[in-house]
């Protein structure tokens, strides 16, 4: 087998999305005859914790961690928070009146550059270093955030001459959450090093084509993109509807994601006896800012409908889409973000069930939905009530949604892990 060494901090027992894209990619690698060798962290500030993501590393798989200093230490005991909690994903971009965490959040944009995972670096690449003498890799992939991975595999790259492919799932210093937070000087040093991978990697990889609009290249004959996507073998064909029209959101929902108009319009479908309560749950899963759970559970107060269940497994998560009669795609609303497709909407599309999204109509999702005839994304402020009703009312006639197969199928792992094995072989 040829061999490709993975730069990745996000290795399981992480959690959360950051994980997914590397691991599957690794999974499929060796159906095409390429080997995966990861280099990854020993002890990763983690958002979450998932050991059932481990049953997705092939046995061909080499996984090498290195040791690393990580501030959330510092971070926690600064802003109050326990040892023994995790820092949710989206922090620099979360709206809180907590001047601790406000200032700790100024510090990591215009001190810590690229990342708070900047001290990772000089341990990655002695244990990279290794790796590379010992078993001779045939291509270099880093995948970000965080972006320290891309600094580990330019050096080792320029090291020992071996080609290199760049992964990005999120912009750079492009991320929505840097605009007006960041220092001139702060802004110049990361533009700097953003520049000097994207001029020095061999190819640029990205989710989406307005994500890498995004990237500061003018190279642009060096970018392909592939999008994140869902793996058939995740999924039970044989599970059973319950009686209740089941509305589900699967992930974060923090001030960027969330409309309360929807859920407002919803509660007076419920308060006008259009659909019955009894009927119905709306399900919640995942890290949810408390002020927001605190005013959903007061606006439903009069409806036993509602389930926060916080944070689950990927094997959890992705049963609760299966169940689901109607999943919620909540879209960023931020500027220059359209480029954003959420790692869960592919997998809400493998579901087959019909999907209902708040955001920009012009971005990527929206589009994505609308190739594969999976649902429709309203625009913030538009009416979403009347699609709600008709979903119910197809749910209890048994009508299902016709999606579209042969736009789905391009989106499964496999698929996108040969995309990524075609880049490998050109290189």
């Amino acid at each position: 087998m040829k061999k490709a060494l993975i730069i990745t901090y996000y290795w399981p027992p992480a959690g959360g999305p950051g994980v997914q894209r590397t691991l599957k990619f690794a999974k499929y690698m060796p159906e095409f005859g390429w080997r995966p060798i990861i280099l990854t962290v020993k002890r990763g500030a983690y958002p979450a914790l998932d050991y059932t993501l481990a049953n997705d590393i092939p046995k061909e798989c080499l996984v090498f961690k290195s040791n690393s200093f990580e501030p959330d230490r510092l971070y926690k005991t600064f802003t109050g928070m326990q040892s023994d909690e995790s820092i949710p994903v989206g922090v620099l971009a979360s709206q809180n009146n907590n001047w601790k965490k406000r200032l700790a959040n100024r510090i990591r944009l215009n001190l810590f550059i690229p990342d708070a995972k900047l001290f990772w670096k000089p341990f990655a690449v002695r244990l990279g270093k290794q790796i590379i003498k010992k078993e001779k890799p045939d291509i270099i992939f880093s995948s970000s955030p965080p972006p320290t991975a891309h600094l580990i595999a330019k050096h080792l790259a320029k090291w020992s001459g071996i080609k290199w492919a760049a992964d990005f799932r999120d912009p750079w210093t492009g991320i929505h959450y840097y605009y007006d937070k960041r220092s001139r000087l702060a802004h110049s040093l990361d533009s700097r090093l953003e520049a000097g991978v994207l001029k020095h990697c061999d190819r640029i990889v990205c989710v989406s084509r307005q994500f890498a609009n995004l990237l500061q290249t003018e190279e642009k004959d060096k970018i392909e993109i592939i999008y994140n996507g869902y793996d058939e073998s995740d999924f039970n064909p044989h599970l059973k509807k319950s009686e209740s029209f089941k509305i589900v959101h699967i992930g974060g929902l923090n001030w960027n994601r969330y409309y309360p108009d929807f859920f407002i319009g919803f509660e007076n479908l419920l308060k006008k006896g259009k659909i019955e309560s009894k009927r119905v749950e709306l399900i919640l899963a995942g890290s949810i800012e408390p002020a927001i759970a605190d005013e959903l559970q007061l606006l439903f107060s009069k409806f036993d409908i509602l389930c926060i269940s916080g944070y689950v497994s990927h094997e959890q998560a992705v049963e609760m889409m299966c169940e689901a009669d109607l999943l919620l795609l909540f879209l960023e609303k931020v500027q220059k973000y359209e480029g954003h497709i959420p790692g869960k909407l592919f997998e809400y599309l493998a579901t087959g069930n019909y999907i209902l999204g708040v955001g920009s109509k012009s971005g990527d999702s929206a589009k994505i939905l609308s190739q594969t005839n999976a649902g429709r994304v309203f625009n913030p402020g538009e009416d979403a009530v009347p699609e709600i009703l008709e979903q119910y009312r197809k749910r209890q006639n048994n009508i299902k949604p016709n999606i579209r197969l042969d736009e789905l199928q391009k989106f499964s792992r496999r698929n996108l892990t040969k995309q990524l094995i075609n880049i490998f072989e050109d290189l």
